[in-house]
C-alpha cells in the first residue's frame, strides 16, 4: 500500500511538473522547450531553405510538407538554397547530440524557424511539430526545443482479418499516426474465416474482399510518404481454419487438434480444423512456400508470423499423430513441437534478411486445466509481442526483445469495442489511466508498445465507426510513448487535441 502511494506521489509530482512549464501545444508533446520573449510569423513571402545536399534527399518529405503546409494555411512557399532570412523555415542536417537517434530533432524559433536532425525522420517530425502550431495559426512563440522519444517503436495494429477496411482508411489511419508520431501500423491480414491477401500461388484462397499485391504497394509506399512502418502478419499454424478449408491435408486428424474454443462451438460442429498440422515436414514446406510469396512484397525488417492460440494441452495429449510425432522427435512436451516449428520459420525468415515477430503463447498457462507446457524456447532472435501482462518479466528475464500490448487491466493496450465497453472489460482501454497514472515499462529490450484494434463481433460495421474507440486512444498512447511534457488530466490533453486538430486532408470522429 505504502508503495503505491508513494508511486502515486511521484506520478502527480511529474504531472504538475510537466504542467508548471510553459509547452507549445503539439501532439504528443515536446521533451524540452525553453521560451523566449518574442514571436515568430509565417507570411507569404517566407520560404523553406534547405542546402543543395540536402534538396535530393529530403525530396518526398519537403513535396508532403508544402502541400500540408498549403493545405493548412493557404500559402504556397518557395524552396530554395539561400541562406535563410526573417520569417524563412530552415531544415537541415547536423548538431553533435547523438542522443537525437533517428528520429529526434532540434528546432530553433527566432526570426525564422530551423529544424535540424541527424536524419530525414528527425526532421519529419519536425515538420509535424510546425504544421500542428501553424494549424492553430500563423504566429509562433520564439524559443528552443529538444524533442526525442521515450520508445523507439510505436504503433497499432488493425484488426483487417476478421474486417476488410478500406485502402482509402487504412491510409487515413497512417497519416494520423505520422501526425501523432508513431510510426509503424501492424496489419493482422489473416484470421480463421478470412485470408485478406491475393495469392498467385494459391488462387482461391483469399477472401472475395482481400488485398492485392497492388494494393500492398500502394499502402506501402503511402506509409513510406510518412515514414510510417508497415508490419505484416499471417497468424499461423493456428487461426488457420480458412487455409484448412482450402487444402484439408494440411489439417490433423484427430478431433482435439480440429476443434478450438477460438474459432467457436458452430464451427466445429462442422468439423472444421484450426490449427495445421506442422509436425509434418510436408506441411512446413507449403507454409514456408506461402510465406515465400508473401515476404519479398514487404519492405518493413519485421515479418509477423502470429504463433499464437494452439490448443492446451489437455487437447495435444488426445491427439495420437501428435503424441507419436513428440516421442518420435525425442520431446518432453507436444508443446515443443510448435516451438519447434517458429524455430524453422524464423530461420526462413531471417534468411530474407529480416526478422520475426510473434505474439506471446508457449508456457502461457492460465490454470491448472488449460497447461501449455514447453521445454524449449522460441529462438532469442524473435521480438516477442506480449499481450498476457504477468509473463512478462519472464520473457524479458530470458533476454527477448519485446513490444508490449497487454490486454487487460489498467495497462491494457486493446481495444475490442464489442467487448471492452467500460474500464476493466476485456479490450477496454482506460484512456484516463493510461494518460495520468500509466507508467510504461523501461528497459533496454523493451522497443516500444502498441494499442491493438481487433474487430470481434462487430465485423460488420463501417470503417469509421472505430474511430470512436480508437482515436483517444491513438493520442493518448503517442504522448505517453514520446515521453513529453503532458497536462495534469486527460480532459486537459483532450482540450489540446481539440486546440491543435487533425492532420491535413483526413476526417476522424475525435471529440
Amino acid at each position: 500500500m505504502i508503495k503505491r502511494l508513494i508511486g502515486l506521489m511521484i506520478t502527480g509530482i511529474l504531472i504538475c511538473q510537466h504542467h508548471a512549464f510553459p509547452q507549445l501545444k503539439v501532439i504528443p508533446g515536446i521533451q524540452e522547450w525553453q521560451q523566449g520573449s518574442g514571436y515568430y510569423r509565417l507570411t507569404s513571402q517566407s520560404r523553406i531553405i534547405v542546402s543543395d545536399s540536402l534538396l535530393d534527399s529530403l525530396g518526398e518529405d519537403l513535396d508532403v510538407f508544402t502541400a500540408d503546409l498549403a493545405e493548412i494555411t493557404g500559402l504556397h512557399l518557395e524552396v530554395n538554397t539561400e541562406k535563410p532570412k526573417k520569417g524563412d523555415l530552415n531544415f537541415k542536417h547536423g548538431g553533435m547530440d547523438s542522443s537525437l537517434g533517428q528520429e529526434g530533432y532540434l528546432m530553433d524559433v527566432g526570426q525564422y524557424v530551423t529544424i535540424s536532425a541527424g536524419h530525414n525522420r528527425g526532421i519529419f517530425y519536425g515538420m509535424q511539430t510546425l504544421l500542428q502550431l501553424f494549424n492553430q495559426g500563423l504566429k509562433i512563440r520564439q524559443g528552443k526545443a529538444r524533442d526525442v522519444p521515450d520508445y523507439p517503436e510505436r504503433g497499432i495494429m488493425l484488426d483487417i482479418g476478421r474486417k476488410y477496411f478500406n485502402i482509402d482508411y487504412i491510409e487515413k489511419t497512417i497519416r494520423d499516426l505520422a501526425w501523432k508520431k508513431m510510426n509503424f501500423i501492424h496489419l493482422h491480414f489473416t484470421e480463421w474465416h478470412s485470408f485478406r491477401l491475393k495469392s498467385d500461388l494459391f488462387p482461391g484462397l483469399a477472401a472475395e474482399k482481400a488485398y492485392t499485391k497492388q494494393d500492398i504497394r500502394r499502402i506501402q509506399d503511402y506509409a513510406a510518404k510518412y515514414h510510417v512502418m508497415v508490419i505484416p502478419e499471417i497468424d499461423l499454424p493456428a487461426h488457420a481454419t480458412t487455409i484448412t478449408d482450402y487444402n484439408p491435408y494440411l489439417a490433423f486428424e484427430c478431433p482435439s487438434m480440429r476443434s478450438a474454443r477460438w474459432q467457436g462451438d458452430s464451427t466445429n460442429l462442422e468439423g472444421r480444423a484450426w490449427i495445421l498440422d506442422v509436425t509434418r515436414r510436408e506441411v512446413r514446406s507449403w507454409v514456408k512456400t506461402l510465406l515465400d510469396e508473401w515476404i519479398p512484397l514487404f519492405d518493413a525488417p519485421y515479418f509477423h508470423i502470429g504463433g499464437d492460440e494452439w490448443q492446451y494441452d489437455v487437447d495435444k495429449y488426445a491427439c495420437p499423430e501428435l503424441m507419436e510425432a513428440m516421442k518420435r522427435q525425442g520431446y518432453q512436451y507436444p508443446g515443443d513441437l510448435m516451438v519447434d516449428w517458429i524455430n524453422e520459420i524464423n530461420d526462413h525468415i531471417k534468411s530474407y534478411g529480416k526478422t520475426t515477430q510473434i505474439w506471446n503463447w508457449w508456457r502461457f498457462s492460465p490454470n491448472e486445466k488449460m497447461q501449455n507446457k514447453t521445454s524449449i524456447q522460441p529462438s532469442k532472435d524473435i521480438v516477442i509481442n506480449v499481450w498476457n501482462r504477468p509473463r512478462l518479466d519472464d520473457i524479458l528475464a530470458d533476454g527477448y526483445k519485446v513490444i508490449i500490448t497487454s490486454e487487460v487491466g489498467d495497462e491494457g493496450l486493446y481495444i475490442t469495442p464489442a467487448q471492452g465497453r467500460k474500464p476493466g472489460d476485456y479490450g477496454y482501454f482506460n484512456a484516463k489511466v493510461i494518460y495520468e497514472q500509466w507508467e510504461p515499462q523501461r528497459g533496454a529490450n523493451v522497443l516500444g508498445f502498441k494499442a491493438c484494434i481487433w474487430t470481434d463481433r462487430v465485423e460488420h460495421k463501417p470503417d469509421e465507426w472505430f474511430d470512436q474507440f480508437a482515436d483517444l486512444p491513438k493520442s493518448v498512447l503517442a504522448e505517453r510513448l514520446w515521453g513529453g511534457q503532458r497536462d495534469s488530466s486527460l480532459e486537459k490533453f483532450q482540450e489540446r487535441i481539440k486546440q491543435v486538430g487533425e492532420a491535413p486532408n483526413i476526417k476522424s470522429s475525435i471529440k
